[in-house]
């Protein structure tokens, strides 16, 4: 069956839709498209998430469009989940704020998969608009920046007023219209009031995506409207500066940098940010919630007065990739209602503070995390990394303005900022999360799945005969899983206790020696050491030829699939201590697949499910530590052949073609593209903004 991707039309035939004359698509196995749900006709799939997947539906006889979120079968069998995906839709219609994706209508398919009908969103998450700015290397203006975050602080200071928690605010979830208004999406973890259905999660759960994660949603500490704050100031800095907050390798080190590290200036990475503008940053992202602003209001109040001053080309729009700002976008003018810069702007705790002191403060000593393991007997440890649960690129939307007024009026009360100490929280048990004594199965499912053969084969006896019998730890009744708990501790610490107890010794005994590998187990992270490697002049050439081989090494079937190399001189060098794009040095950074490892799929999930597993790595050389790590992703990555051009033909192409770029560096990546390699060679102003791009065949 074929279908139109704009009104649903099925015919059996390929070509054109007989009314609007669109090309029409194959339906595949997707039993929807083209279906009825309601009274909207299922068009197209626009994305899949970790939870189910999204459609975009039209009403035949007026043309509306809706979103349609599915929850996926899997999931429809788990009662928690069920009430999780419902909840969004519950937590919409209490808000209902028109900076918040609205939800139409909720039921059950006849196959008993339950569904969501949204509006549809017409524009782009904000996390494309980031990383086409990325791409292109040109920062987004700073006035629109601010613009969006206080429209989005107004739905949040909505949400919170009727005291709900979003818990995975991110790029993903910030829809930007072609106007530029911001709409918030994916609701599906907020924690609600217990009158609303909340309490799918308990005290100790990780629930949201570790980039944007407050360190005490880091450290499986209760949480309250102030994490959501913690997760804008992550946005606001990646939106200054392009880059994320912090980056890591491994979950782990990344949870514990939220927890412990002070976060980077934001002016040190891009000077035209002001002073101000970079204390409302740093104090939304201090480390206790009761050094924060106190609410989203104050948050947005602090954002308007520290950008107020900014000049007129700072105002522009942040708008989605290749559309202008419509007619009802912002002007490129600091609003007349944007606050006055004169007052006194405090945080929760008074006077906003500076960014010297904020750093003095985010270094106390690093204990909480060690509350993620235990609850009330039980574990709960896991992340749910929502895997664009909303509509994607090109999905729906009404304006959704969200305007500030002359005097913006006070919101309704917020709550007010708890004045416990964070680290040493009294048992929480008048909170909506709390569920004593219960094991987070699924995400431990994930720790054994996980742990080698080796380590497999020593678990207790009668862990592994439950396992055996059942499949899966979820898969036990609930009285088999209390008798284990004591077992399942003993795997988590085996995974990250070792490295909680070097930390709350305050620091380390450093790596321990892996056991051996056995033919055919999957590596571990390990330092590697390009012999001869000179930080300051790196032979590019001969280092992609190094990572080549320790890839191999570590992994037969390595296959090439890219390769991101900054500050490359003309003579094939590069120096590695200059700063690079987007941190304080330069690096290399090649990728690999395993096409076996990518052939593993676990059976029991369809073959068209986007499925994350092992089998995506990579070797990068860098000042100080460098290192081979899986990435683990869904083995999609493209290999392409291990490149014939140098470095030096590369910059002879590039020189032949643009004149005065002798003597600069330039940022070198190599993929493929349809079925042969491709060069990017770029030279960045010192500004970010593009001087040369060009793309280079891999033919020499």
């Amino acid at each position: 069956m074929f279908v139109c991707p704009e009104c649903g039309a099925a015919q059996a035939s390929d070509g054109h839709c007989a009314a609007d004359r669109t090309p029409l698509a194959s339906a595949g196995d997707d039993l929807l498209l083209g279906q009825m749900i309601g009274p909207y006709r299922v068009a197209r799939l626009l994305g899949i998430g970790g939870m189910g997947r999204v459609y975009k539906a039209v009403q035949p006889q007026i043309g509306s469009r809706v979103a349609i979120k599915v929850l996926s079968r899997e999931c429809s069998d788990r009662r928690e989940l069920v009430e999780r995906f419902f909840a969004e839709a519950k937590a919409v219609n209490v808000i209902r704020h028109e900076g918040i994706v609205n939800v139409l209508d909720l039921a059950t398919l006849p196959d008993g998969r339950p569904f969501i009908i949204m509006e549809y969103l017409d524009g782009a998450p904000l996390a494309s608009i980031l990383e086409d700015a990325r791409r292109r290397g040109q920062f987004l203006p700073l006035g629109g920046v601010a613009r969006l975050a206080a429209e989005v602080l107004d739905a949040l200071g909505a949400a919170h007023a009727k005291s709900i928690v979003h818990r995975d605010l991110k790029p993903d979830n910030i829809f930007v219209t072609p106007a530029g208004r911001p709409k918030v999406l994916d609701f599906g973890i907020a924690k609600l009031r217990p009158e609303l259905g909340g309490s799918s999660t308990h005290t100790g759960s990780l629930l949201g995506t570790p980039h944007y994660m407050s360190p005490e949603q880091a450290a499986g500490r209760p949480v309250d409207h102030r994490a959501d704050l913690y997760a804008m100031g992550v946005i606001l800095f990646e939106c200054a500066t392009l880059r994320k907050l912090f980056e890591a390798p491994a979950l782990f080190d990344l949870l514990r940098m939220h927890v412990e590290m002070p976060p980077p200036s934001p002016r040190a990475l891009r000077p035209d940010i002001p002073v101000d503008l970079e204390h409302v940053i740093l104090t939304a992202l201090a480390k206790q919630p009761d050094q924060r602003f106190a609410s989203a209001h104050a948050m947005s109040m602090a954002l308007q007065h520290a950008t107020a001053q900014l000049p007129q080309d700072a105002w522009t729009a942040v708008t989605p990739v290749g559309r202008s700002a419509s007619q009802s976008a912002w002007q490129p003018t600091p609003p007349a209602s944007w606050a006055s810069k004169q007052g006194t702007i405090t945080a929760a705790s008074g006077q906003m503070p500076t960014a010297t002191q904020l750093k003095r403060k985010g270094m106390g000593p690093w204990i909480a995390i060690a509350g993620i393991v235990l609850v009330g007997g039980g574990i709960g440890i896991g992340v749910l990394a929502s895997g664009g649960g909303g509509p994607g690129a090109g999905s729906s939307s009404g304006p959704g303005s969200a305007v500030i007024a002359a005097d913006p009026p006070k919101p309704a009360a917020e709550p007010a900022p708890s004045k416990e100490p964070a680290a040493a929280p009294k048992p929480d048990d008048d909170d909506d999360d709390s569920d004593e004594g219960a094991i987070d199965a699924d995400m431990l499912d994930g720790y054994i799945g996980a742990l080698s053969a080796q380590d497999k084969a020593q678990l207790p006896p009668q862990l592994r005969a439950a396992l055996a019998k059942y499949g899966s730890f979820a898969k036990m009744p609930k009285a088999e899983r209390a008798k284990l708990a004591g077992a399942m501790m003993a795997i988590v610490q085996h995974q990250m206790g070792g490295d909680i107890n070097d930390a709350l010794a305050g620091g380390g005994g450093g790596d321990q020696p892996e056991p051996p590998k056995k033919p055919g187990d999957w590596f571990t992270r390990h330092d590697v050491h390009m012999p001869g490697f000179d930080a300051k002049h790196v032979d590019v050439d001969a280092a992609i030829a190094f990572a080549v081989a320790e890839a191999r090494k570590n992994v037969a079937d390595a296959a090439l699939t890219r390769i991101d190399v900054e500050n490359v001189f003309a003579d094939g060098h590069a120096d590695f201590t200059l700063p690079g794009f987007a941190s304080d040095h330069g690096s290399i950074d090649v990728r690999f697949i395993s096409p076996s490892w990518a052939a593993k799929r676990d059976p029991k999930i369809p073959a068209n499910v986007r499925q994350e597993r092992r089998c995506d790595f990579r070797v990068v050389i860098e000042p100080g530590e460098s290192e081979i790590y899986e990435t683990p992703g869904d083995c999609e990555d493209k290999p392409v052949a291990v490149p014939r051009c140098t470095m030096k033909q590369l910059w002879a192409r590039a020189l032949a073609k643009h004149k005065g770029i002798a003597g600069m560096v330039a940022s070198i990546g190599y993929w493929v593209r349809g079925s042969r390699g491709v060069w990017d060679f770029t030279i960045y102003n010192a500004d970010h903004t593009s001087l040369v791009s060009e793309d280079f065949p891999d033919d020499c």
